[in-house]
Formats: C-alpha cells, sequence, structure tokens
C-alpha cells in the first residue's frame, strides 16, 4: 500500500584535468591492462529551498588518488574504474553483468561503504585525445511486484520539535569530526537516530540504540534512518510529494538484507541541510554552525521490501518452469539486480565521449602527440623503453647536410629533444630535395648566399616538435693540413671543446675524411659516445667509436715513442676496447679537397643511402643508451656468417645486438657487421695522441693543422715508426730467404 517512491539519479561531473591525468595514467602507467583501478568521487549536500539541482556525482584531478582527502562537506564515493583499450571490448562487456556483480558481492558482505559505490567504464582513444565513458551508480533493485511504497510523509520541521531538529544537527555536527578525524575527510552518508541519540550506520547500529527487538513496533517507529539526500528540496506542504535522492534505494535494501527489516514499516530521513559548511579538521574549537536542516529534510513512512523480494531467481524460475525439463523442486542461487547506468545526452542509457582537444593548449596537444608512438612500444614490445632518458639526452650533431637533417629528423622520432647542431656552411638551392630540414626559402639568404645550415636546421626542428631545445652553431671544424690562423684556431678549438664536454651523445656526420679527427680525439679525451656515419656513391658506413682510456692507460710521453713494455702495450690498448675511423688507417688524415674535381669535392651519392645510414646511426645510439656499459659494449661475435651477429650473443642489450660496425650496400642489398678493435697507433684514438690533447690543445692541434703531410701526427701517434718497424721486418724475412706461398688456395 502507499505511493511508489520516485528516485532521482545522479548526473556525472567531470573536471577535464581528471581526464587529462587518466589519458596520460593509461599512456604510461596503465598500458595494456584492463585491471580495475580504484578511484574516488564525491557529490555534495545542498537542500536549499527551489534549486532544484541535479545530483552530481563529481570526478576532480585528484581523483585517480583512492586515499584522496576529501572536504568534509562532501560524501566519498568509492569508484571502480574499468578501462578497455578497444572499442569493440567497451561496447560488448555485458554492462548490467559487471554493474549487479561489482556491487552485489560487497553489499552482500555488509559493506556499508557499498552503498554509495559507483563503476566507471572507459575506452581512451588517445591519438584524437577523446575518452568514451559511461558511469553506474548500482542500487539495488526490488521485483517490480515489490517496490518501495512510502505510506506517509512530512516535513522533518513538523513531525519533530525545533529542539528536537537542533539536536539532531547537534549530533550529525559531531559525526562529522569523528569521521574527520580518520583522516580522508568526507561526510558520513548514512546515520540511525532517535530523538536523544544518534549513531552511523552500521550492522549493530540498532543495538546501539538499545533497540533489541525490531519486532516491537513502538521502539521501531521511535528509531529513523537517515541519509543526506544530494537532492534539493522545494516541498511546502507534507503533502507535496517529489523524489528522493538514489543513495536511499540501498539504504532500504540494506535494512531489508542485513538488519531482518523486510516487511516492516520504518521512518526514513532525507536529510537535505542548506548550511553544510567545511572546517577546519585541525582546530578542534572549530564552529560548525547551524545546519539548518529542518526546512526542506522529509522524513517518508515506507514499507521496507523483505529479503525475497529482492531476489530475482524465483521469477527465473518461474520462466523456466515452461521447460519439460523443470521441476517443482528446482531450487537456484539467489540472484539480485542493480540498476544504475547513466543517461546520455538523448535521455536514454548509454555512453558519452568527451573531446579533449578543445581543453588542451596546441603544444601540449603536440608534445603529446609526438611521443605516442614510443609510449605505446612500452605497452608490450618494449616494456624497458627507457623514454625519459631518451628525453633528456644531449645530442651533439656535428654536420647538418644529408646526413645531419635525417639524422635529427630520427632522433626526434625517438623524442630526443636537446640537439645542438654545428655546421659551417650555407643553404644552397641543390640542398631541399635531399636535405629534409631545409626549403627554398632558406636558399635566400643575406648577401645572396643561403642561411646558415645550423640556424636554419635548429629552427626547423623547432617547428616540428614544440618541445624541442635546438641549437644551430655555425664552426668551422679545425682540420690536419688546413692551416688556420692562431686567433680562428683558438676560438674554434675551445668551442668544439665545449660543446664536446657537454654532450651526451656525438653524431660525426660530416663531408670530408679529416673534419671528423678532431671531434674523434675529443671524444676520446672526454669518454663520450661518440656515433660516425659516412656514405660512398652505394655504399654506407656506419659505427661506433670504442670508449676513453681509464687513467692507467693515460700515462707514458707524448712524443711518439713506441718503447715500452709488452705489459704497458696491453693496457694501453686493450682487446675489449672497439675502433674508431682512424683505426684502419696506417696513414695519417690530410687535406682532401686540394686538386679535387667537382664530383670528387662533393658527396656524389645515390639519394636512398642518406636515410638508411641515417636510420641505423640513430638505432645504434638508443640501442647503446639501454645496455648497462653504454659505449663500452662489447660487439657480438660472428653468427652464421663471416660479419652476420648472433642476436643471442651475451653482450645484447634490450634492444637487441650492438655491433661495431655496420656496412651496406646498395649493389647487392646486403650489410655486416665486421668488430675491428682499437689500433695502438691510431692517428685520432691512441693514448699518445689524446694524451698530447688533453696536455696542451691549442699547441697540439695547432702542429696538426700546419703539417701539409701529416708527419707530425703520423710521428705523435706512433704510426712512422710502426711502418718502419713493419719494413724492416719485411726486409729481415727477405734476407732470411723466407718463401711466401702465393697459391690463390
Amino acid at each position: 500500500s502507499g505511493r511508489t517512491v520516485k528516485f532521482t539519479p545522479f548526473a556525472s561531473s567531470v573536471d577535464s584535468p581528471f581526464w587529462v591525468r587518466y589519458c596520460q595514467a593509461k599512456l604510461e602507467t596503465i598500458q595494456l591492462n584492463e585491471e580495475p583501478v580504484d578511484i574516488v568521487g564525491s557529490y555534495g549536500v545542498d537542500g536549499a529551498a527551489g534549486a532544484q539541482q541535479v545530483p552530481r556525482l563529481q570526478l576532480q584531478e585528484t581523483s585517480l588518488q583512492p586515499d584522496a582527502i576529501l572536504p568534509n562537506e562532501r560524501v566519498r564515493i568509492p569508484i571502480q574504474l574499468l578501462g578497455y583499450n578497444t572499442i569493440e571490448s567497451f561496447q560488448k562487456v555485458n554492462k548490467n553483468k559487471i554493474l549487479a556483480d561489482g556491487f552485489r558481492n560487497k553489499f552482500m558482505q555488509g559493506d556499508v561503504e557499498s552503498l554509495v559505490s559507483a563503476m566507471l567504464l572507459t575506452y581512451a582513444d588517445l591519438k584524437n585525445h577523446r575518452v568514451l565513458y559511461w558511469f553506474g551508480i548500482p542500487a539495488m533493485m526490488p521485483k517490480t511486484s515489490s517496490p518501495i511504497c512510502c505510506v506517509q510523509q512530512s516535513l522533518l520541521s513538523q513531525a519533530w520539535m525545533p529542539s528536537e531538529v537542533q539536536g539532531l544537527a547537534v549530533r550529525l555536527q559531531q559525526l562529522r569530526k569523528d569521521e574527520a578525524s580518520k583522516g580522508q575527510g568526507g561526510l558520513i552518508p548514512f546515520f540511525v537516530t532517535t530523538k536523544g541519540a544518534t549513531v552511523p550506520l552500521t550492522a549493530s547500529c540498532l543495538k546501539d540504540l538499545n533497540v533489541e527487538d525490531v519486532g516491537n513496533v513502538e521502539a521501531l517507529d521511535g528509531v529513523t534512518f537517515g541519509f543526506f539526500d544530494p537532492t534539493s528540496s522545494s516541498l511546502s506542504t507534507s503533502q507535496d510529494q517529489q523524489p528522493v535522492g538514489w543513495p536511499m534505494r540501498n539504504l532500504v535494501a540494506y535494512l531489508s538484507v542485513h538488519l531482518g527489516l523486510g516487511g516492516k514499516q520504518v521512518n526514513v530521513l532525507s536529510y537535505r541541510p542548506t548550511n553544510l559548511r567545511r572546517f577546519d579538521v585541525n582546530n578542534p574549537n572549530a564552529e560548525l554552525g547551524d545546519l539548518n536542516g529542518g526546512e526542506g529534510s522529509v522524513i517518508l513512512k515506507i514499507n521496507v521490501p523483505s529479503k525475497q523480494d529482492y531476489d530475482w531467481s524465483g521469477a527465473a524460475a518461474a520462466a523456466a518452469a515452461t521447460d519439460a525439463t523443470t521441476t517443482a523442486t528446482t531450487t537456484q542461487p539467489p540472484e539480485y539486480k542493480a540498476v544504475g547506468w547513466e543517461l546520455n545526452v538523448r535521455n536514454k542509457p548509454g555512453p558519452r565521449w568527451v573531446n579533449l582537444r578543445p581543453l588542451l593548449d596546441s603544444t601540449h596537444l603536440a608534445i603529446q602527440a609526438a611521443d605516442l608512438n614510443l609510449k605505446l612500444m612500452k605497452w608490450r614490445m618494449l616494456p624497458n623503453l627507457d623514454v625519459e632518458r631518451l628525453n633528456s639526452t644531449k645530442v651533439l650533431m656535428i654536420g647538418a647536410g644529408t646526413l645531419g637533417c635525417n639524422v635529427a629528423r630520427t632522433l626526434l622520432g625517438w623524442g630526443v629533444r636537446k640537439l645542438k647542431i654545428v655546421d659551417y656552411g650555407n643553404v644552397s638551392y641543390s640542398n631541399p630535395v635531399r636535405q629534409p630540414l631545409f626549403t627554398l626559402e632558406d636558399c635566400q639568404g643575406p648577401n645572396g648566399r643561403g642561411r646558415p645550415k645550423a640556424e636554419a636546421a635548429a629552427e626547423h626542428l623547432r617547428l616540428i616538435a614544440a618541445d624541442v631545445e635546438s641549437e644551430g652553431i655555425m664552426l668551422s671544424i679545425p682540420m690536419p693540413g688546413h692551416a688556420e690562423t692562431p686567433e680562428s684556431l683558438q676560438q674554434s678549438v675551445s668551442t668544439m671543446d665545449s660543446l664536446v664536454q657537454e654532450a651526451d651523445v656525438v653524431f660525426l656526420l660530416t663531408d670530408t675524411r679529416e673534419s671528423r679527427w678532431l671531434p674523434t680525439v675529443m671524444a676520446a679525451a672526454h669518454d663520450k659516445t661518440l656515433i660516425n656515419a659516412a656514405l660512398g656513391l652505394d655504399s654506407w658506413l656506419v659505427m661506433r667509436h670504442g670508449g676513453g682510456f681509464q687513467s692507467k692507460d693515460e700515462e707514458g710521453g707524448v712524443d711518439g715513442s713506441v718503447e715500452s713494455s709488452d705489459k704497458e702495450k696491453e693496457e694501453e690498448a686493450p682487446p675489449s676496447r672497439l675502433g674508431c675511423y682512424y683505426c684502419n688507417d696506417i696513414v695519417a688524415p690530410e687535406d682532401s679537397t686540394k686538386n679535387r674535381t667537382l664530383d670528387q669535392q662533393c658527396t656524389v651519392t645515390r639519394p636512398g643511402l642518406a636515410p638508411i645510414a641515417s636510420s641505423m646511426a640513430v638505432e645504434l645510439m638508443v640501442a647503446l643508451l639501454h645496455h648497462p656499459k653504454r659505449h663500452f659494449a662489447d660487439a657480438p661475435k660472428s653468427g652464421s656468417g663471416d660479419f652476420s651477429p648472433s642476436t643471442s650473443d651475451a653482450s645484447a642489450g634490450a634492444l637487441g645486438v650492438m655491433p661495431h660496425q655496420i656496412r651496406g650496400s646498395l649493389v647487392s642489398y646486403t650489410m655486416m657487421t665486421p668488430k675491428v678493435p682499437a689500433f695502438r697507433y691510431c692517428t685520432a684514438c691512441s693514448s699518445n695522441v689524446v694524451n698530447a690533447f688533453k696536455q696542451n690543445k691549442m699547441e697540439f692541434v695547432q702542429k696538426v693543422c700546419e703539417s701539409k703531410d701529416g708527419s707530425y701526427l703520423e710521428n705523435m701517434a706512433g704510426l712512422m715508426q710502426f711502418r718502419l718497424d713493419a719494413a724492416k721486418k719485411l726486409e729481415e724475412m727477405e734476407e732470411a730467404g723466407d718463401d711466401w706461398d702465393l697459391d690463390d688456395d
């Protein structure tokens, strides 16, 4: 009997920073994991007459922290977030089942916190910055034949004396203080009260109020079960009826299932204070003020459905009775249903899309989108990928030509954002078709010349990646056999040395052989990771240089003498150290541009080589950065072929093997990965050369540059003496009459 109670469902209100934070967490930490994530929401209480507000379930930026401290005037709602990896899995999930199952288990255990809980289903379209979501605020549903009915309704201010209303307000304020002392804030959603005492809703609440016999109608009539109602009030008389808050549905179910009040009439208070203020939890004497809950609050006397009225298995059994195999004695386990999926904008049950693109700064969108590919790699394929390390790696690129432009673009793809580019040339009309960082506008600089390459390349990188820190330095590199004035040399050596010391990785991408010499010496002297790339007509080379010397290797003279003990020689070039670009040479680098025709002066190469070599160079750098030994990592042993590395080599890192050199040919479309040890008399990385550079940089480099035939550098490295010793050995072998086996086989 009575009128069926109508309930006002929640509507969600999600702050945009929450979605931004969630998408970031999905990309970086949650990834492919579809396990439930515990978050927290809240709803407020404002019973101001005439406000007609819709109850709002609110999520804020801090909601992803389940232990976040909430304001003490809001009710905490624990939420289970289920994020799906595809829109198809989002659409196919049995939403009614997961809502009922997720709620039922906690509810049947008597968990009062579950009475105001929620579920959030999401699909994050990270590429397009959109999120598909659907909130469910579950409520236990009785059978349609046994709805929750109200037999009597009255305003609290009419049913209770003013002193009783005020006494309730004082006791509720004390409960707020007690709840705040637990450290998580928030407002208790449910309470049980008499006109003299008030306690939180628990399984023992009636006992706490000295109500031992729930069958005693008179004793039960003196008890009121209350909840903070998120709906507003527009009631003017006790005869008016309007919907009450959604939390009452589960409150009534709890009374039936856990307190044994099914089939009885009980008083339920929809408490709607209009003066619920936040207070300082650290101030024990804080004045909370009057809740003013008597004006809009409503007391309803309702018929509580029985526990069996919430069990839908009987209806299922009746429906199955038409089956011939079903008998009257068939029993089924209890089946409980829940409702509560939020309505969409068309006022029908369904999910909603939120588009984050208009809410985000264009720079933020660009940065997030640029790193999307890398962060998706971590989901499944490369979980050990260190995106932060790549982002913070400082790279020095020497050369901004065809190799330099392609290396820079590939570095951006790997998330490298700190780049310095050194080049002494200007953009010419022949460059833009092969060098992707330049346009025809860059060819039209002041004085009839193109813009400086380093400057133009750095600017275009900033146009491509919003967060890149790029700087172009126009600098002439001192080279063996190329004499310079002392002033110019001083500035060039000092600047280049500072740049190499500041960098984590150095790329050598210049056109001439001798321009690579000084950076090679500096990288060895300062123990820097150095990647070298070079092009031929139809072949290319990428190699990494070995690490610098230890302190014991730096001992000894720098006068070119090669007289030393066997032990000292072993320390000077340990077997594990890999060779540099010059370790295969037995002559010093010299001026390679003199007496050359135009086709010999330019890097004439097949256009497809530069992107291949550039990408290989960057991939090698990334692999080295993920190896525990970095550039000291040993090169792999030979595999099935003479130069084919074994992928199971012990020296392999997180991203595979660490070849010393990669040599490719477009004639045969093949690659090989030879391993070359450091040469004891190398003109660039031997201890004599490196120590000479460290002891007096300017004097040493000046003498090397002024030596047109390279004799000074050869003598310093010990290479000249090495050739003399080798020639002497050959003479001794000839005098001894040693026979040479000249057979081809």
